[in-house]
Order: C-alpha cells, then sequence, then structure tokens
C-alpha cells in the first residue's frame, strides 16, 4: 500500500509539473506576442518599420487621406507626400511595408478603408511578382490560426522597431533616404532582356488584385496600378504582362520605367542601392511625373482648386493651366 501511494503521488507531482510547464509556456508566446503588436507598439510609440505601417495610417485623423499608397518598399520609396502636398495639394499617404505579398497590401486596404476615403489607390505592381501562400492550403490555416492565438509568432521581430526607426526617417509613410548608390547596368527595359517566366503572375496574386479592386469600388475610390523606375524589377517582359493584366482586370496601369525621357532619371544620383529602389532625388522625379498626370484627371475634383501643371500623356507635353476642381 504503501508504495501504491507513492507512486500515485509521484502521479500527481509529474501531473502538476507538466500542466505548471505547459502555462509557463503559453504564457511565454501569448503575453509577449500580445505586447509586440502593432497596436500597442505604436500606442508605446515604439513602433515602426513594417509592423507600424498599419497602427500608424490608422492613427491618422479621419478621412484625412486622398491618396493611399500600397504595395511593398518600392512604394514607399517612390512616391514623396511631401512634393505632393506643396506643389499639388493632394495629402498622400504611402502605407506599403516591406517585402509585403498583395495578400498583405489587401488585407491591410481593408482596414485601412474603415477610417479613410481616399479619392484615388495607387498599388505599386512588384509585389505581384512575389508568391505568396495559398489562403485555402491546409498549411496556411493552420498558421493563420497559430498567429491569431500567439501574436509572438508574427510579429516576433517588433522588438527590433525602436533601434531601426532611430536610423530611418519617414514622413507619412515615405522613406526619406539620401544615400545615394549608382545603377550601372544599362537599358533594363530593352526587348528580350528577360524572359517570360521572369514575368509570370500567379492566380493568387490576380486573385487579391480583384479583391483590391473591389475594395476600392466599394469605397469610392479609383484603383491605379504603377510601376516605380527600378532596374532590379521591371523589364519589357514585366511590362507587358502588367499591360495585359491590367487591361484584362479594366484597372488603368502606369509605368513609369517606360517613360524615361519624361522622368530624366540619372541612374548614378537617384537610387539608394544600385537600381533597387529610389532615393529622395529619383522620388522627386517620379512623384512629380504622378503629381502632373494625377491633376490633368478629374479625380479630386471634389475637394481641391488649385494652380498646377497638367501632364498630357498622349502628347508628352507639358503646359501651364489654372483648374477648378
Amino acid at each position: 500500500m504503501p508504495d501504491s501511494k507513492e507512486g500515485m503521488n509521484r502521479m500527481k507531482n509529474k501531473r502538476k509539473e507538466a500542466t505548471l510547464f505547459l502555462l509557463i509556456l503559453f504564457l511565454s508566446l501569448f503575453l509577449p506576442g500580445k505586447l509586440l503588436t502593432p497596436k500597442i507598439m505604436n500606442d508605446l510609440d515604439l513602433s515602426s518599420g513594417r509592423n507600424g505601417v498599419l497602427p500608424k495610417v490608422l492613427s491618422e485623423p479621419e478621412d484625412s487621406i486622398d491618396l493611399l499608397i500600397i504595395g511593398d518598399s518600392e512604394s514607399y520609396s517612390s512616391i514623396d507626400p511631401r512634393v505632393l502636398k506643396k506643389e499639388y495639394n493632394i495629402r498622400t499617404y504611402a502605407a506599403g511595408q516591406a517585402g509585403a505579398t498583395i495578400g498583405e497590401s489587401c488585407s491591410m486596404l481593408g482596414k485601412i478603408l474603415t477610417r479613410q476615403k481616399p479619392a484615388v489607390i495607387l498599388y505599386e505592381t512588384n509585389s505581384l511578382f512575389r508568391a505568396q501562400p495559398d489562403p485555402n492550403n491546409p498549411g496556411t490555416v493552420v498558421t493563420n490560426t497559430l498567429e491569431k492565438i500567439f501574436p509572438l509568432l508574427k510579429y516576433h521581430s517588433a522588438w527590433k522597431s525602436p533601434f531601426i526607426s532611430k536610423y530611418r526617417k519617414t514622413y507619412m509613410g515615405f522613406r526619406i533616404e539620401k544615400r545615394i548608390r549608382p545603377y550601372k547596368g544599362g537599358n533594363y527595359m530593352a526587348k528580350g532582356k528577360s524572359s517570360k517566366e521572369d514575368a509570370r503572375i500567379n492566380k493568387n496574386n490576380i486573385q487579391s488584385l480583384k479583391e483590391i479592386k473591389a475594395l476600392a469600388e466599394a469605397n469610392g475610390a479609383k484603383l491605379i496600378m504603377y510601376s516605380a523606375p527600378s532596374p532590379r524589377n521591371y523589364s519589357y517582359s514585366r511590362h507587358m504582362a502588367l499591360t495585359e493584366l491590367a487591361a484584362r482586370e479594366h484597372i488603368e496601369y502606369i509605368d513609369m520605367n517606360m517613360h524615361d525621357n519624361e522622368l530624366k532619371m540619372n541612374w548614378k544620383k537617384d537610387t539608394r542601392d544600385r537600381g533597387d529602389h529610389l532615393n529622395i532625388y529619383g522620388a522627386k522625379k517620379a512623384t512629380k511625373f504622378m503629381g502632373r498626370y494625377l491633376s490633368s484627371t478629374d479625380y479630386f475634383s471634389e475637394t481641391k482648386t488649385y494652380d498646377l501643371k497638367t501632364y498630357d500623356m498622349k502628347n508628352r507635353s507639358v503646359s501651364e493651366e489654372k483648374r477648378k476642381r
């Protein structure tokens, strides 16, 4: 009898130890994850980088954004909201995320549109060529479920944000970068420089694009696809693939890589990382190009009255005129 009682006590102790271990494991995954979520990090003024994008744009005054930019790092490196506000009176927020998939941009857009009603949504197209998980795949479903229960799995690197923010300056999401590292590769948009395989867009990404378009239309916004100047990411094959996709989905598309004469890009000075992203000098050129184009339309007609330079895309000429909007 004593032996059996001692055995039972040992079993009870082991169960208690196992329960305590599982409880500690749960709390160690759950509580830090809750602390590192974008909302908490933003409330503590600690968020930056990709985890800080959504809470920061949601903290803007309601209905204060005329032009919303989404996409990956090409988006927040190419359009400078300071230039659009000063020269065209267009209130802009660059809500791109580093390395974002188009599915992530779609998800974030849905949340932003609960507070903002932009007239135009600019989607930078580079992430259309980035693979994203199939949302219906069992593995993806399990991963998403676990990330909801244990946010630490998703935001495990958020602790770096306060340190990163010391070295990166931003304005309304736009990355202010003066560094110059030239691109020396020559004419990257020449026909035959890349393969059609390199320009393939998978069906999951196309479905996400359709969802972005539906969200824009449901909220009274005009969706425009655009490709930022980037020798590292674009080619003639990709231009053709994007042009065909935009036509098929009835979405306006602007490929800045095909307007080198108008932009007057200087790849010795206008890129911060050898042709991947623009620095502020290249972004100023891209922003003015986009500003001229947007101001030549009626997309902001209900809210603005100002002098501007309008850009005739057909004749490719610049003229001065006063437009009432």
